[in-house]
């Protein structure tokens, strides 16, 4: 860092006639009254939470046990009928009625008197569905009452449900008599209708084919198949005749084929004879020969009657397969008529036996019914599957040791509940009482410009009447105007640089950012476009002090802006001439944030803020060069009581970006 003049530093101290701090007195009071509400708080709540505990009495709990044991049963419904009992049992071992047995029972037998609301607050019932056991618990202060209520409790419901039993069992078996009874009637008046029925409409058989009138339907249906099959088997055979005769074809009948086939062959045979006489002889002498012409006479007769046999087969055929039609069609004709008949009576008799099957289907359930009666009633006399037999499984006992209340850990509870509660109640203290700000002394120290002849005394004097780090208005609010010897060195808040940036335009932004970035005044005047790299995200020193300064985005984004019409060579400050330009421009800056005393600013200012911003964290004064730049070592003097951590860090550990750029 460079001034122009010496400076003096002013430790944050009260000099000699100067009053205490009122804002770390204001602290200090706060600060107490914080401890106290946090110890106060913690005590009331820890002494109020271990009264009520250790106040508690103990208590105790017995238990006895109840099993409920059936008959061998396995099916799926059998389980889930006993577990429906066992919670039933479950549920009334805590109604009023029981408890109100139990009560009068411990009065009379015990000489206890305990109500029912008492009674039902210390009693509870768990049930175990897949062990089929009730575990029935009394929980209450006094050990020694605890096992006489369980015993008379477990007393009193075994009578209850036994004698419930009994009663039951003798209503079902009477109500189940009565009904035997009745279905038995029922059964006899159903058979006696079903036989005069049976008697009245022919019926044999439940089965349709033993009955006769549906038997001879059935025949008749199969007899008029048969003869429609054998009516078209002979029109069929009488096309084909007719067919083979228009067509030429030779027709014989089966019966005349043998004597027909004779008359062939005899013909065969003598005609053979004849054609071998006429190669052996002449005509004339076959002519001549008795014998020969006896055999061509005969010849001659037989083609006659082969003729004549031929000629009568037809005939007949064709008249016994018309014979056998007119007979086929008869007969469907008259099975056809037949059956339409019995068809009609079938239906009729159909339905009479539709209705003999349901008078039947009634006698059946009937005797269903009566046999389910009679089963059941054996059931109840002899095996009772359904009846769960309940056995005292474990007495209760007198218990001798508490189960709570666990006062160790409701202790150790009551400690975290009275931290907690302490830890709110400061926080609600703090959010309703808070600190004062007095803003008489904002600043850590205060550097001030002296004169190298006899004026320290006159700046230390200025100083010591309040004036360390905010000027009175009195003072003249353009530091331009003012004297070295009088000039103050301000030292800027997180808030105050964050207003400046927000209001400040690019060019003012690019000053601002700069400084508060580790720039020097000196390196200020020499930045050109060239120095910025990477969308002006690093600043490139070429200097004695050579570093790369990482630029954060707003501050890039008003460089860019600033820049964007500049030439490489030339410096990014190109309407500004002097130091005197800087600074009203930092003062109208300082005017358009609005913060106070806007004429105090200065590059001065910003650089001595970065350098306490960075001494602050702990960084050690000879490093600071490496991040800042050049200081001189009488400069980095005046910041060695700055640090606020009490110790000394390494640059990897500081925080070198200041917090310009308002966060949302």
């Amino acid at each position: 860092m460079s001034f122009n003049n010496k400076i003096d530093y002013m430790p944050n101290q009260p000099f000699s006639g100067v009053g205490t701090n009122a804002s770390d007195v204001e602290h200090k009071r706060i600060q107490k009254r914080r401890w106290q509400v946090l110890i106060g708080m913690f005590l009331l709540v820890l002494i109020i939470t271990n009264a009520l505990i250790w106040s508690q009495a103990p208590v105790y709990q017995s238990q006895s046990i109840l099993h409920f044991s059936y008959k061998s049963k396995t099916d799926q419904g059998f389980a889930d009928l006993a577990q429906q009992q066992i919670t039933l049992h479950q549920q009334r071992l805590k109604s009023n009625s029981v408890l109100s047995r139990v009560s009068q029972e411990l009065e009379q037998g015990q000489g206890l008197i305990i109500d029912v609301q008492t009674l039902f607050q210390a009693l509870s019932v768990e049930a175990s569905l897949t062990s089929r056991i009730l575990s029935l618990k009394a929980n209450g202060n006094d050990p020694q009452v605890l096992k006489p209520i369980l015993d008379v409790l477990s007393k009193v419901y075994l009578q209850l449900v036994e004698s419930e039993t009994e009663v039951s069992n003798n209503v079902e078996l009477q109500v189940s008599s009565e009904q035997l009874a009745l279905l038995e009637d029922k059964i006899a008046n159903q058979q006696q209708s079903l036989e005069l029925f049976a008697l009245e409409n022919n019926i044999t058989s439940l089965e349709r084919d033993e009955n006769r009138v549906l038997s001879q339907t059935k025949n008749l249906g199969e007899s008029l198949d048969q003869a429609v099959a054998d009516q078209a088997q002979a029109k069929a055979l009488l096309d084909s005749l007719t067919e083979s005769i228009e067509r030429g074809q030779e027709v014989i009948r089966p019966d005349d084929k043998s004597q027909i086939d004779d008359t062939k062959i005899n013909l065969q045979d003598i005609s053979a004879k004849l054609i071998a006489l006429s190669e052996k002889y002449t005509e004339a002498y076959l002519e001549r020969d008795p014998t020969i012409v006896s055999q061509q006479k005969k010849a001659q007769q037989l083609e006659q009657q082969l003729k004549v046999q031929m000629q009568t087969s037809q005939l007949k055929y064709i008249q016994d397969t018309q014979r056998d039609l007119n007979t086929a069609n008869g007969k469907a004709k008259q099975l056809s008529t037949m059956l339409v008949q019995q068809v009609q009576l079938a239906q009729s008799f159909s339905q009479k036996l539709e209705q003999y099957k349901r008078l039947d289907n009634e006698l059946k359930a009937l005797q269903s019914q009566a046999l389910i009666i009679t089963n059941k009633q054996v059931a109840q006399e002899v095996s009772k599957p359904f009846e769960a037999k309940i056995t005292l499984l474990e007495p209760a006992f007198e218990p001798d040791f508490a189960i709570g209340p666990n006062y160790q850990f409701n202790t150790l509870l009551s400690l975290v509940v009275a931290t907690i509660a302490a830890v709110f109640s400061l926080l609600l203290y703090s959010f309703i009482v808070r600190q004062k700000v007095i803003t008489a002394a904002p600043h850590n120290f205060v550097v001030m410009p002296r004169q190298a002849n006899n004026v320290g005394s006159s700046s230390l004097s200025y100083a010591q009447h309040g004036q360390l780090s905010t000027p009175t208005p009195e003072l003249p609010a353009d530091p331009l105007k003012l004297s070295p010897i009088t000039q103050t060195l301000r030292l800027l808040s997180t808030y105050e640089c964050q207003a400046l940036f927000s209001v400040a335009n690019n060019q003012g932004k690019a000053i601002i950012g700069l400084l508060l970035s580790g720039v020097t005044i000196n390196e200020l005047w020499g930045i050109e476009k060239t120095n910025f790299s990477q969308h002006y995200s690093t600043l490139q020193i070429d200097s004695q002090f050579s570093r790369n300064i990482y630029i954060q985005k707003e501050l890039a984004e008003a460089l860019q802006v600033t820049c964007n019409k500049l030439k490489d060579e030339a410096t990014i400050w190109s309407n500004i001439k002097s130091n005197e330009d800087f600074l009203q421009l930092l003062v109208n800056i300082g005017h358009d944030a609005q913060i106070a005393f806007p004429g105090q600013l200065s590059l001065d200012v910003l650089r001595h803020t970065y350098l306490t911003y960075l001494a602050r964290q702990g960084a050690r004064l000879n490093d600071i060069e490496q991040v800042a730049g050049y200081t001189s070592p009488s400069d980095l003097a005046l910041y060695r009581n700055v640090n606020q951590q009490g110790k000394l860090l390494d640059l990897e550990q500081i925080q070198t970006q200041y917090n310009f750029v308002v966060t949302s």
